[in-house]
């Protein structure tokens, strides 16, 4: 580990994130071992536009800068946003030639990236990391970024908050749906993904929601606008009883929402590592992968409540292709459901 002699100077930091919320969120720690370590710094989050609600959560977070820029014109702007901040460390942990340039173009002092990259120079602190050859967790790769520069990698929590007034309003819409989530535990279902992998079937979803509905636990679905048909077909096998809350919070309220539920079942996606990242009780599904690995990809905080196709692991998926495609009806509900009954009061 390289120790800067001029860190305890830094005061204005820039932390650089803009792929998606899942990635973002295991970001956070990052931000959490900078403010002890350097308790006087400003730390700002640079991040993908639609991430900007989730990012205003992380607590040590100074300022939320959605990268709205692009082309000839959005490197210029970004540039000259860069040099009037006057940063002095900027943290690529996602790295975007068009987002080192800018660094560079802008003179901020220390520009901290990966070596590998063909835009590598463009930093000066370049750590010695390979992502795709590194059988680490997401969370940790990206710990040992600024490690490289001098800041002990801990345990750290991801560090949310969620406001007070986003926490009654869900509060508020559940008891609407006959839901008291001060005395009922219910459980969240999140069957889309994004696409960022394979998702276990709607089907499956369903079946595990009407049976938890028949043991007494209140079952809502959510996802953005692009999962209403997963949630439609999965409410569907379910049967009458569920609430459907698909496409009706934004990130903040989402957030919210996961933080009062006992258990969320989801996917390899954001809210899970949201509700991971909020202490709360979760249940992965996760493709046989090695670019989606639960390894690197799995819920932090509980790796042990993951399920993966038995006996398969795969370079690349193909799709129809494959003799066994999908494989992830090969998870059994039932199997799913004895794991959530352990998890649930």
């Amino acid at each position: 580990m390289r120790t800067d002699p001029n860190k305890t100077r830094w005061r204005k930091i820039i932390v650089f994130r803009t792929d998606r919320l899942g990635d973002l969120i295991l970001s956070f720690p990052v931000v959490e071992v900078l403010k002890a370590s350097l308790p006087e710094a400003q730390i700002d989050l640079f991040v993908n536009p639609y991430t900007v609600p989730a990012a205003n959560l992380q607590r040590n977070t100074s300022r939320v800068i959605p990268d709205c820029t692009s082309g000839a014109g959005g490197l210029r702007a970004l540039t000259g946003f860069l040099k009037s901040q006057e940063y002095d460390l900027a943290v690529h942990l996602f790295p975007v030639p068009r987002l080192a340039l800018a660094t560079f173009l802008a003179g901020v002092p220390v520009r901290v990236g990966t070596i590998y990259r063909y835009f590598s120079p463009l930093y000066n602190r370049r750590i010695r990391l390979h992502r795709k050859t590194m059988v680490m967790h997401e969370r940790d790769l990206n710990l040992r970024v600024i490690e490289g520069i001098g800041f002990p990698a801990t345990q750290v929590s991801a560090g949310l908050e969620i406001p007070q007034k986003a926490q009654r309003d869900i509060l508020a819409l559940l008891a609407s749906r006959g839901i008291d989530a001060g005395t009922s535990p219910f459980v969240v279902l999140h069957p889309g993904s994004g696409g960022s992998s394979l998702n276990w079937p709607p089907e499956h979803f369903g079946s595990l929601g009407k049976r938890l509905l028949k043991m007494g636990f209140p079952v809502i679905f959510t996802g953005s606008d692009e999962d209403r048909s997963p949630v439609h077909q999965a409410r569907a096998e379910a049967g009458e009883g569920t609430t459907d809350l698909c496409g009706q919070l934004d990130l903040e309220h989402l957030a919210a929402l996961l933080s009062k539920a006992s258990l969320t079942v989801s996917n390899s996606t954001g809210p899970l590592h949201l509700a991971d990242a909020l202490g709360k009780k979760v249940i992965g599904l996760y493709s046989p992968f090695l670019f989606s690995s639960p390894r690197r990809w799995g819920p932090y905080g509980q790796p042990e409540n993951v399920f993966v196709p038995a006996e398969k692991q795969c370079s690349k998926c193909a799709a129809e292709r494959c003799e066994e495609y999908n494989c992830m009806s090969s998870i059994d509900p039932e199997v799913v459901l004895e794991r959530a009954l352990t998890l649930l009061p």
